[in-house]
C-alpha cells in the first residue's frame, strides 16, 4: 500500500485497527511483568505496530498513528506531560526517525528494523531522563539496555515480519 494524499476507506480501518492493536499490547506490557527489573526495559510490543505501519504507509501516516497511540496511552495509562510520558515519548521520536531511515536505506529486514527501532528507544529515552533529572546518571543504563533491545528487538521485528505478508495478501485479496 503505497503512501498517497488520500488515503482509502479500507487504509483508514486497518490504521485505526492498527492503532487498537499497538494501544492493547503497550497497555498489556503494563500488566505483565518484564523479566529483568530495569527502569525502561520493556518487550516493546507495541513497536512491531509501528514497523508494520511503516512498511504498509510510510512516515506520514505512521507519525500520525504514533502520536494517537503516546496520547491514548498517556491518557489512560502514565498521565499527559508525566515524566514517564516524556521520556516515553523521547524514545518513540528516536525509534521512530531511526526505524524510518533504516526503511529508507533499504538495507534491513523488519528484523533489523525492529533491532534498531529499540535500541534507538532506548537511546530516546535515557536521553530524556537525562534531560528531566538534569542528570548524566541514567546514562549507566545504557549497556544494559542495549542488550536486552537486541532480543527485543529481534521479537518485535520477527512479529512485524510474519504480520505483513498476511496484511498484504489480504489487501490484493480485497482489491481483486
Amino acid at each position: 500500500m503505497p503512501y498517497s494524499a488520500k488515503l482509502t476507506t479500507r487504509e483508514l480501518v486497518l490504521l485505526g485497527l492498527l492503532l487498537a492493536a499497538a494501544v492493547i499490547l503497550r497497555l498489556m506490557e503494563n500488566i505483565l511483568p518484564f523479566p529483568i527489573q530495569i527502569p525502561g526495559a520493556r518487550l516493546g510490543l507495541a513497536n512491531s505496530v509501528t514497523i508494520i505501519a511503516l512498511l504498509l504507509f510510510g512516515t506520514r501516516s505512521t507519525v500520525l498513528l504514533l502520536l494517537a497511540r503516546l496520547l491514548l496511552v498517556g491518557v489512560i495509562s502514565t498521565g499527559l506531560l508525566s515524566p514517564g510520558f516524556l521520556i516515553g515519548l523521547g524514545g518513540a521520536a528516536c525509534s521512530f526517525a531511526a526505524m524510518a531511515l533504516a526503511i529508507r536505506t533499504g538495507l534491513f529486514s523488519p528484523v533489523g528494523i525492529g533491532v534498531t527501532g529499540a535500541c534507538a528507544h532506548n537511546c530516546g529515552q535515557l536521553l530524556a531522563a537525562m534531560l528531566l533529572l538534569q542528570s548524566t546518571a541514567p546514562a549507566a543504563y545504557l549497556p544494559l539496555l542495549l542488550v536486552i533491545a537486541i532480543p527485543t528487538g529481534f521479537s518485535t521485528g520477527l512479529i512485524a515480519r510474519l504480520v505483513l505478508p498476511v496484511l498484504r495478501r489480504e489487501n490484493q485479496n480485497r482489491q481483486q
